[in-house]
């Protein structure tokens, strides 16, 4: 069965060659519409043209019985009468294996479309080619001067990803036209002349061409279907917990008639995104901004708490040494969502782009309890201005300033120079030593930087600093703006050994500073929040040295709790670290009998992440589904209740250049070695501001899950008998089954989040 494709186009004429389509024009890319199903898919790319900037994709999946057995599509000839030409140039851009055959019929307008001229090729392996279809013999049934449809098709393929470009009519002795597109250069000549690794990455980007086309193809029918979409544009939505790649697989909804909804209480932040992609043009100077106040209650909610982002994007290159999700897959290579761009305007959207806004909504504390509605607006130049209904539930309850769950997190602005070679280790010391590095450049806004993460409920703080008083100044600001957390007094090591000279040396280069710092503290009123960290991983053989280190830390700094993530997976029940005060293991290693053991014993048990754990543990990696962050710090901590959390660095930044434009962004996405986004949860904007991440977001809004955890735990604490809002209670607390059945099984549905969180706000709003 053909399954076929009906195109109209108006062919034109360049350097005496008669070009039937070139897929360029406004008209053209309207014209040509996509189709997808689940065995191939037909549509416009913007991607391995070899004229101008877009070319004609069509892909299919590996046969199997039951799938469309001659997968095809049909173009309307703009051209009538063939009679004068003698060849058909097609352009061909192969990204599969070679084998597979690729077909065209050429027929008039009436009958069976396979009495037509028939010419056929097997496809190439990773290449270009022209193909030259004779147009000498044609069939009785079919005279050259009355044509009116192109069939392609191919059959049973298993290998067959092609883009077609600049179908040509030659005359006798014209001479095909070479390949000048502005993707040849990038995108076309590495399949044929780059190697194994660069054809495997254009192969990869053709792939999830087709994942994304496909994708988009069923989230148009979805807006049409739900009347979410305008003569411009299409629009959509996603939760915070989502991440909605521009140019690869992604999954969201159209945006509702009643529009996108927060609900969140005083002192949180909560996030919702608007999705905008082309409905057919591609859309410039887009923008979306709130419609003034938000009313409700006989009161306002002022315009100035919702915030309308551009979500930007980082392009991802090698392979990282990890798998990702629940289900342990490969993270895909391309544009990834990561910077929440504040400092842009009006973007472009091209093509078949799928941009995020990032709708933040912060609520004051003392803002009346109640629903606000009001509207946000789309626009972009040359369309008609959208209008989104927008409401905002606050609750009538209260949370902190700073985190409920005591933090532990280094923000250290460093490039990374770990276990490279000897030229990446030179790149490192060059952006250290360049002012315009984000490295450096963030300094000219230190208090701001504070402030901005104070906003993310995390102190300014570091485990591995040598006792720098200038951290003083940052302690002292968050004093000031009633946001004093935890903050370490300086990193300390073992000493080579316990004999008299050995520790009479690691003495002289550990306590004074430690206390020269600590007596800083003092002079702020802080010194309540002191702790002192350090033998960062080490292992058992070092514990007898750790432990005389430990009893000289008490001597000098008496009340001062002493942390490490030393490797005593016994928490100092029995062992030689029982003199230690906060033990912290890896996520994976946490133990909730052994934690509860070493609490009787007078210590607390934290945890943490880094470059693991791996899936399908939760962490934080750009690849990382973004609900993970938040399920960790929400209901993965409520339910094995670490008493704090670590993590050893938000703020790994190897790029050149801060982030000045976008969406698309050329920040490095490189962190620690080749991971993407361990150990940096931040990038830099313009002058060395600060730009926020879709995992810092989710780093939040999961301590703040937990904020409701504690509130309802309190709450729950001061009522006498059992009654069915403390079973509620106690159910809610102990987190349900749908959110988190162990640290490796967890949802990865942001409903499931959102009825836990609102189940526990309905039960704090009861007097």
């Amino acid at each position: 069965m053909l399954i076929r494709l009906s195109v109209a186009c108006v062919a034109f004429s360049v350097q005496a060659a008669t070009v039937l389509y070139d897929f360029e024009t406004e008209s053209e890319r309207k014209a040509v519409p996509c189709y997808a199903e689940k065995a191939f898919c037909v549509c416009v790319t913007n991607k391995f043209a070899t004229s101008g900037g877009f070319a004609l994709g069509f892909t299919c999946q590996p046969w199997k019985s039951g799938m469309p057995q001659w997968p095809s599509f049909t173009l309307k000839s703009p051209v009538k009468d063939w009679s004068g030409y003698d060849r058909l140039v097609v352009d061909v851009v192969s990204a599969g294996e070679a084998g597979d055959p690729f077909s065209v019929f050429i027929a008039g307008p009436e009958g069976r479309i396979q009495n037509g001229l028939n010419a056929s090729m097997r496809l190439p392996g990773k290449g270009h080619v022209q193909w030259v279809v004779p147009l000498k013999k044609w069939p009785k049934a079919t005279p050259p001067d009355n044509i009116a449809r192109i069939h392609f098709f191919t059959s049973e393929p298993q290998n067959f990803a092609v883009a077609l470009d600049r179908l040509t009519l030659l005359k006798k002795g014209e001479t095909p036209p070479a390949p000048d597109g502005p993707h040849v250069g990038r995108d076309l000549l590495p399949l044929v002349s780059d190697g194994r690794k660069a054809m495997e990455r254009r192969i990869g980007e053709l792939e999830d061409w087709q994942s994304h086309a496909t994708d988009y193809i069923r989230f148009l029918k979805a807006c049409y279907a739900a009347g979410s979409v305008s003569s411009a544009m299409l629009l959509g939505t996603a939760s915070s917990m989502e991440k909605i790649l521009p140019r690869g697989r992604f999954s969201a909804n159209p945006v509702p008639k009643e529009g996108l909804a927060v609900r969140l209480a005083g002192n949180e932040y909560e996030s919702v995104q608007l999705l905008v992609a082309p409905n057919g043009a591609d859309l410039a100077d887009v923008k979306v901004r709130v419609d003034g106040d938000l009313r409700g209650n006989g009161a306002t909610f002022a315009a100035s708490n919702v915030q309308c982002h551009v979500t930007g994007y980082v392009k991802t290159t090698r392979k990282p040494p990890y798998k990702v999700g629940r289900d342990k897959r490969t993270p895909a290579l391309g544009w990834w969502p990561v910077p929440i761009l504040g400092f842009l305007d009006g973007v472009e959207i091209k093509g078949q782009d799928v941009q995020s806004f990032w709708i933040r909504v912060h609520c004051p504390a003392g803002q009346r309890a109640g629903v606000y509605r009001g509207a946000l607006l789309v626009s972009a130049k040359d369309a008609e201005t959208v209008r989104v209904p927008f409401a905002v539930r606050v609750n009538n309850f209260t949370l902190g300033r700073t985190s409920a769950l005591p933090l532990a997190v280094t923000f250290s602005p460093s490039a990374n120079i770990q276990h490279e070679s000897p030229e990446a280790i030179a790149y490192a010391a060059a952006l250290r030593a360049d002012p315009l590095a984000p490295i450096n450049a963030w300094k000219r806004h230190r208090r701001g930087w504070v402030s901005f993460l104070a906003d993310y409920l995390i102190p300014c703080d570091s485990l591995y600093h040598n006792s720098d008083t200038n951290r003083l100044d940052a302690i002292r600001q968050l004093k000031e703006e009633g946001r004093t957390g935890w903050f370490n007094l300086g990193y300390w090591s073992y000493p080579a050994s316990t004999n008299a000279a050995d520790m009479a040396t690691w003495r002289e280069r550990t306590i004074p500073r430690l206390v020269k710092f600590y007596e800083g503290a003092k002079k702020i009123g802080v010194q309540d929040y002191a702790y002192v960290y350090g033998c960062d991983e080490v292992r058992k053989e070092y514990f007898p040295a750790i432990r005389a280190a430990v009893g000289e830390l008490k001597k000098a700094l008496p009340g001062v709790p002493v942390s490490t993530t030393a490797y005593d997976h016994e928490f100092g029940v029995n062992t030689p670290l029982d003199v230690m005060d906060w033990f912290t293991p890896l996520t994976p290693k946490f133990n909730v009998e052994k934690a509860a053991a070493s609490r009787k014993a007078g210590h607390q048990v934290w945890w943490y992440i880094c470059c693991g754990p791996h899936a399908p543990y939760a962490n934080m990696f750009i690849e990382c589904p973004a609900i993970e962050g938040r399920l960790l710090m929400g209901a993965q901590s409520v339910r094995m209740r670490p008493d704090g959390f670590l993590y050893y660095q938000i703020s790994i930044w190897n790029s050149e250049r801060c982030i000045a434009s976008g969406p698309f962004t050329d920040w490095d996405p490189r962190s620690w070695t080749i991971y993407h986004g361990d150990g940096a949860w931040t990038c830099v904007g313009p002058d060395g501001t600060p730009v926020p991440t879709i995992r810092l977001e989710n780093f939040r809004d999961g301590l703040e899950d937990f904020a409701y955890a504690k509130l309802l735990e309190a709450k729950l604490a001061a009522r006498t008998g059992a009654d069915d809002w403390s079973r509620k209670a106690k159910e809610l607390l102990a987190v349900p089954q749908d959110v988190m059945e162990t640290m490796t099984k967890y949802t990865d549905a942001p409903d499931a989040v959102y009825r836990w969180r609102d189940a526990m706000a309905d039960l704090l709003e009861i007097p």
